[in-house]
């Protein structure tokens, strides 16, 4: 009997939709690599459907072509088959964005208000997250979940985990993973922007940004705030041997 047959005698026949709907989680963890990444794209597409109905959208059409326009450019330097940018902007008071597994991205206006536009700095912002999701740091950080949770996470049904997104996920999603993935990411990400011809000084104004704000969390937001100090982080990224060096001519739109 597999995990999900056994949540489902366990729960009787109410759970039997849950247990349909949530055999890919299981089948992504057991099944091959391409199962597991097609697995990856049904979990962050129903993340991404919840996410929606937890945060406000925001409706730019200039400016989400814009951010599209710099994922485009970051898309053929992502290193895994197939995978793909599916942008929107989203209000959060303070500078944030998700990452979900498939490549969906959520971006705050005030981020980019926070980076003054500057195209290297979202850039390297987008590949930092972006790598998160192809070392699945995310997706593993989700299955750390209780086995009952899994189960009723992948369901997959619209508006079933809006509770969930809200009261845990929301949180969770904004917040940094553990200090040595951040690092990963870092590096990564500096990676992702130098293949796709970004400057990838934009990786050490953006974390200089956050140094000015100082240590008050209420200044820096739950993002920023959880992650790793910004001069530990340029240090690691010095430290590496990057060559911080280049040139990038696009800007953002003006308002």
């Amino acid at each position: 009997m597999s995990f999900f047959e056994d949540i489902g005698r366990k729960l009787g026949r109410a759970a039997v939709p849950a247990y349909r709907k949530s055999k890919w989680v299981w089948d992504g963890l057991t099944g091959t690599e391409e199962e597991a990444l097609e697995s990856e794209k049904i979990l962050g597409k129903t993340l991404a459907a919840e996410l929606r109905l937890a945060t406000d959208i925001i409706d730019e059409p200039e400016l989400l072509n814009w951010i599209r326009g710099i994922c485009n450019r970051l898309e053929p330097s992502v290193d895994q088959p197939g995978f793909s940018y599916h942008c929107e902007l989203m209000h959060d008071e303070r500078p944030s964005t998700i990452g979900l597994p498939g490549g969906y991205l959520f971006i705050s206006r005030s981020l980019i208000d926070f980076c003054k536009g500057s195209v290297d700095e979202i850039a390297f912002v987008i590949a930092h997250e972006t790598a998160h999701v192809v070392r699945r740091h995310t997706w593993d950080r989700m299955l750390q979940q209780s086995a009952l949770r899994a189960a009723s996470f992948a369901a997959g049904r619209a508006g079933i985990l809006s509770g969930w997104v809200r009261q845990q996920g929301l949180p969770m999603l904004r917040s940094a993973h553990s200090k040595s993935f951040e690092f990963v990411a870092d590096e990564d990400g500096l990676g992702i922007v130098r293949a796709a011809g970004y400057d990838p000084k934009g990786a050490i104004s953006f974390l200089r940004r956050i140094e000015e704000l100082g240590t008050n969390p209420e200044a820096l937001g739950e993002y920023l705030a959880s992650h790793p100090a910004p001069e530990e982080r340029i240090a690691r990224l010095r430290g590496n041997g990057s060559p911080l060096q280049s040139s990038s001519p696009e800007g953002k739109p003006e308002d």
